[in-house]
Parts: C-alpha cells; structure tokens; sequence
C-alpha cells in the first residue's frame, strides 16, 4: 500500500488492452474487487500518451492527471512484452522493487519517482510523479559537474546497499547477453528494429575490431558464465543498471533517476560506471579518464580497480555492437572518426583486461 490509499472494490484502472472507440489509445477501466494501489488513478481526469524517445521499450506510458492538478507518469509494462524484458528474464522487477521495499530504501539524493508499482493480469503498472520538466533534454549535453553529480548519487545508492544479500533481479549473465548475437538470432522475425542492428554490428565488430580482442568479446557474449562469475566474485551492491541521459535528471538537491526494473541489480559499482560512459560518453563535457576519475572519487574507499578493468571489458562487450556500426558507417564523417576512435579507446581498455582474464 502507498500511504494508506490502496483499498478494495471497484477501482479505476489504465489498461493498455481497453480500447475507447474512436481512440486509439487506453480508455478508464473498472476491476471489481481488486486491492491494489492503482486507486491512485481513481481521479484521473485527463491524459496523454508519451513517446518513448529512443523506441527501443515495447512499454507504455502516458502522463494522467489527478482532480487536483498533479500529474502522474503512468507505465504499463506487458510480461515479455518487449525483446529486452525477453532477453533479461524481466517478470516484473519494477514491481519486486517496490513491494519489497528496496525503493524506499534509495537514498533521498536520488528522486526514482515510483509512487506505486503493481502486478496486473499480463504483466504490471508502475505509477510515477512526472519528472519530465528536470529530465536531460533530448540531444542536450551535460556538463562534467552534472556528470559528477549522478555519480555521486549513484555513489550514495551504492553505500546504502553495500555487500548485502542480493535480491534476484537482473542476473549478471542476462546483462553481458541481453544485446548479444544470440538475441538477435532469437528475436530475427520480430518487428524491433534494434535486434537487427544487434545482429549487424555484431558482424561489423568482428571485421573492424583486431581478433584478439574481437574473438574473445564474441567468446563472451555467446558464454557469458565465465565473465560474470568473475564479476560477481568481486564486492558488490544494488546497481541502477541503466544511468543512460534519457533516463536522467537533476532537481535543486536530486538526481532523478528513472526506470528501475529490467536492468536493475546486483553488481560491483564499476559496471554502473561502465554503462553510464559507454552509452552517455559522447554528449559529456569531459574525457572518458575525467569520468572514470570522478567515479573513482565519488566511490571513495569502496573502489574496486580490478572490477573496473573488468566492466569495461564488459561495457564493449555490451556496445561494441552499437559502436562498431557508428565507427564504420555513419554519414557523418566526423561523428564516424570520433566514434572510431571511441572504438579504438573501449578496445583499448578490453586488452588490458584481457591480459589479467581470458574466457578460455
């Protein structure tokens, strides 16, 4: 319950499977009996879908807005309704994150703005405050003291969870195989375009990267096990798991930090770290050892540098697919030589790994 407003009986419900004639978007729906918190929804008396920005969640959202004025940021999320939620196992950790109280127990430096998450009958809702005024604009940079701010808030949900048990949430295998060749194999006769990209750059990275980084990233990618036992073989904490720009943002004392669930999980903070520079890297003001300095700052004594050798071999190993395409074929020339020598730098980075563990 959220505040004491869940209740039973007829409550007000978004579902994305009830269509309104006329509109091809969800209508109000009544559920009989029903204790869930999505009475938080009972007053809704406007609402709008929202574009996913990059178009890579299968997920729905759409921003509602209460008898009182608040708005609310509603996701209704279908059990495998998306090839990520497919690839990583997702069965409703958004959900899981919240009824076990994990959530509530994020630092108050980080703004997550889950009010309520619930299951349905095919998957689950999660309700949210609608952050999207301090959300980073769409192609905007950041600046190398915001950068340092999510990792320092980042930082902080790493000490408040440092070395517990871990909860089952994103398996360390399913995050080193979720954008590999044997999803876009699986995923082939879809309609997602992003898994045929996969499958592409994949190919593209065995040409364009030297073999002996190449052949052991693909090694890793097709039998992950051996990698992420040594991974998890290090300390480790809950992990946000998807620090991406359009995900992030920036209140007066926050970072807002939004979708929580699929890749969320248990891991050394250096995979936090690797994410967040390979897939942010070319819209921050700073140089790819800047941000590695500031994240080693921020985690203070709790740096692991062995771990980070490792989850940077494995941040190539989940784009190097996506850098390969970009390095080799972008129109723009000049994008195509910054992201060739970003290849050239994540590449760089595999060797020196490469040279404390091998997946043979």
């Amino acid at each position: 319950m959220v505040h004491g407003q869940a209740q039973a009986g007829r409550l007000t419900l978004l579902q994305p499977d009830c269509k309104r004639a006329g509109h091809d978007g969800p209508k109000l729906c009544t559920r009989e009996g029903v204790d869930v918190v999505t009475s938080l929804l009972a007053d809704v008396v406007a609402r709008e879908p929202l574009a996913v920005a990059d178009g890579r969640s299968g997920s729905l959202l759409e921003r509602v807005v209460l008898a009182g004025g608040e708005a609310l940021v509603v996701k209704h999320v279908r059990d495998g309704g998306d090839w990520i939620m497919r690839a990583s196992h997702d069965h409703g950790r958004a959900a899981e994150l919240w009824s076990s109280g994990v959530l509530a127990r994020v630092p108050g430096v980080v703004e997550h703005a889950v009010l309520a998450a619930e299951p349905t009958g095919d998957g689950w809702v999660v309700i949210m405050r609608d952050m999207s005024a301090a959300l980073v604009p769409d192609h905007a940079r950041l600046g190398r003291q915001d950068s340092r701010r999510v990792l320092e808030a980042a930082a902080a949900l790493h000490a408040a969870f440092w070395d517990e048990p871990p909860l089952a949430l994103c398996p360390m295998v399913d995050r080193y195989q979720f954008l590999s060749p044997a999803t876009a194999r699986r995923e082939a006769g879809g309609a997602d375009e992003v898994p045929k990209l996969i499958g592409r750059g994949w190919e593209r990275f065995a040409e364009v990267v030297p073999a002996d980084v190449a052949e052991p990233v693909l090694a890793v990618l097709e039998r992950p096990e051996p990698f992420a036992a040594a991974l998890s073989a290090r300390p480790s904490t809950l992990i946000q798991g998807d620090l991406k720009l359009g995900n992030l943002g920036f209140t007066e004392d926050r970072v807002v930090m939004l979708d929580w669930g699929t890749q969320t999980g248990w891991a050394p903070p250096a995979v936090e770290a690797a994410w967040y520079l390979a897939i942010n890297w070319s819209r921050i003001d700073a140089s790819r050892e800047q941000v590695l300095d500031d994240f080693r700052a921020a985690e203070g004594e709790r740096h692991d540098e062995h771990a980070l050798r490792l989850a940077l071999l494995g941040g190539l190993v989940q784009l190097g697919w996506d850098k390969a395409l970009h390095a080799s074929g972008h129109p723009d020339p000049a994008v195509r030589a910054r992201e060739a020598a970003d290849l050239a730098w994540w590449t760089a980075r595999a060797r020196d790994a490469l040279e404390e563990w091998s997946p043979q």
